[in-house]
């Protein structure tokens, strides 16, 4: 990673948690960046499944994924703390999680740049593309591995009517349901 030069960071040893509250405040002031995500490293994935788990990860707003040198991959979900207060200041300072307290300031994405990530998807489409265009064969497995996928777009509405249309079928309306329980025999009783 490529770092920005702070003299004064980068001759400091200390361990994170041996910050002070000050420091932490000085060092942050003005951002909130690493309290509005939340990013989980994942296996990298490998089978069609669990290209295709991610794919529809990726359908979810404010869900992206992303690959960092040496093929580190991520789960990120756009999402701000609800600790933070009004001026972005953390209101459960002092009782806040351990993951929290051991998150070095000096390390943050505003001192060190992004510059290990490789491919960020923020939709499962882009996440496609890259499969097809970077991993053939994974995206021929992931292919093979769909054929059973109906062609084209899901179709909405097809309920007791369309069912009906179709020599029956398995679709019961839930006042149907009920109707037909009533007055019959559940546990023994009446």
């Amino acid at each position: 990673m490529t770092r920005t030069t702070t003299p004064e960071l980068d001759d400091d040893t200390r361990d994170a948690k041996d910050l002070s509250a000050t420091e932490n405040a000085d060092l942050c002031a003005g951002c909130i960046a690493c309290c509005t995500y939340v990013s989980i490293e994942i296996d990298p994935p490998r089978a069609a499944y669990e290209y295709d788990q991610w794919l529809w990860a990726l359908h979810h707003d404010k869900v992206s994924l992303y690959v960092e040198r040496p093929e580190r991959w991520y789960v990120n979900f756009e999402t701000r703390c609800n600790k933070l207060n009004e001026q972005g200041r953390c209101s459960i300072h002092g009782r806040h999680p351990v993951l929290c307290r051991e998150y070095d300031p000096r390390s943050c994405e505003r001192r060190f740049p992004l510059t290990d990530i490789v491919a960020w998807f923020r939709s499962a489409e882009e996440f496609e593309t890259w499969i097809r265009d970077r991993r053939p064969s994974h995206f021929a497995r992931l292919m093979k591995y769909r054929k059973d996928m109906p062609a084209g777009e899901p179709v909405a509405g097809r309920g007791r009517r369309a069912a009906e249309q179709n020599g029956g079928g398995a679709f019961v309306a839930i006042g149907e349901l009920a109707a037909s329980l009533k007055g019959t025999k559940r546990n023994g009783r009446r």
